[in-house]
């Protein structure tokens, strides 16, 4: 693709946080020449803001600080960008309903709208997805259960276009090394909400307290307090809330372990990232987790209710240094060879050169 003047990219997300659909973006403007294209990151809301470190210098970003819908007024910012946009992008569910309407009545020649969930958290939000992908130019799908997922809300399936967004450096994340512990570590990374179903780490913390493991829980979110509770109330003494973390790759080079229990999920970046760090996952059999995760290669998957098969399959692995170390290995070279940088920037590449106008190729 070539033209005299780079691509214009507005991409709109609901936050500026660094949940794992704000790191994948920002590994996608890595890659990204800004002698092609010119960048501009949208965030609704601050949450944090720290994926703005994570950027790379060439791209704009402009944070409206949203905390309520009283906030509305501050959209005008959104749609004073669209102005000469060639490609907007949403990213999460209240930046893409936003960003389809102003997107049209801004008449941005392309819109692509990401689902990076199997399902949305209800059904009316589901249904409102499919509805206004009409207008979309084409809906981005980051695993085979998110392309599911948005066909079953009505979108289209010749619309919908699978492209992971993990886009993993492994350079980033450098490698467990696995032997014999007197204590292992078993962790997780996300959001402290019920889709992340952390209430299954207590659980199988607590019927694991007699063995010399130890749990750390990294994130923060609605559900927080009522975890601190029920540690306190049970006395779960092996787990940890660790809190916001700073380095994803460094917390998880402190793991021997990575336990991602979720009840629904997309891609779930956060597994992708615990394979490139050369750990064994055991993880829910849903959604994009079951395409990551290889039973019996890279990990081990359970039914998310199943606190008895989970401290089973984690109780064999602290055990077994050399089963840790295999997996581990393989989900390496599993994210080498289908979740790289250069993937995502591949395909997200082939998906606006098949979309931007003739005449700015």
């Amino acid at each position: 693709m070539a033209s005299e003047e780079p691509i214009r990219i507005t991409y709109l997300i609901n936050t500026l946080g660094v949940g794992g659909a704000e790191r994948g973006m920002a590994r996608l403007f890595s890659g990204l020449s800004p002698n092609r294209f010119d960048v501009t990151v949208i965030g609704l809301a601050t949450r944090g803001g720290g994926i703005v470190d994570l950027l790379p210098d060439h791209v704009t970003v402009i944070d409206l600080g949203m905390d309520s819908p009283r906030d509305a007024t501050r959209l005008w910012t959104v749609w004073r960008e669209l102005s000469g946009t060639d490609v907007l992008v949403t990213s999460l569910y209240h930046a893409t309903q936003v960003g389809r309407v102003l997107g049209t009545l801004r008449r941005v020649p392309v819109i692509l709208s990401w689902q990076h969930n199997e399902r949305l958290d209800s059904s009316l939000r589901q249904r409102l997805f499919g509805l206004l992908s009409t207008l979309d130019t084409t809906v981005l799908a980051d695993s085979e259960a998110a392309v599911t997922g948005a066909v079953e809300s009505g979108v289209p399936p010749e619309k919908v276009h699978r492209v992971p967004i993990a886009g993993i450096d492994l350079d980033e994340y450098e490698p467990v090394s696995h032997g014999p512990r007197d204590t292992v570590t078993v962790g997780t990374v996300g959001r402290l909400a019920a889709q992340k179903n952390m209430h299954a780490v207590l659980d199988v913390a607590a019927s694991l307290q007699n063995e010399p493991l130890e749990f750390r829980i990294a994130g923060e979110g609605p559900q927080r307090d009522e975890l601190e509770k029920r540690i306190r109330a049970e006395s779960i003494d092996n787990v940890t809330l660790e809190g916001f973390v700073d380095s994803v790759p460094h917390f998880l080079s402190g793991l021997d372990v990575y336990f991602q229990p979720s009840v629904r999920e997309g891609l779930c970046v956060t597994v992708v990232e615990a394979m490139a760090a050369g750990l064994p996952v055991v993880g829910s059999a849903v959604g994009g987790i079951t395409e990551t995760v290889v039973p019996g290669e890279t990990g081990m998957l359970e039914e998310p209710s199943s606190t008895d098969a989970f401290v089973d399959d984690i109780l064999e692995l602290s055990t077994d240094y050399e089963m840790r170390a295999t997996y581990g290995t393989a989900g390496r070279e599993r994210v080498a060879e289908h979740y790289s940088r250069e993937r995502l920037v591949k395909e997200f590449l082939e998906v606006v050169e098949q979309n931007v106008p003739n005449s700015r190729i």
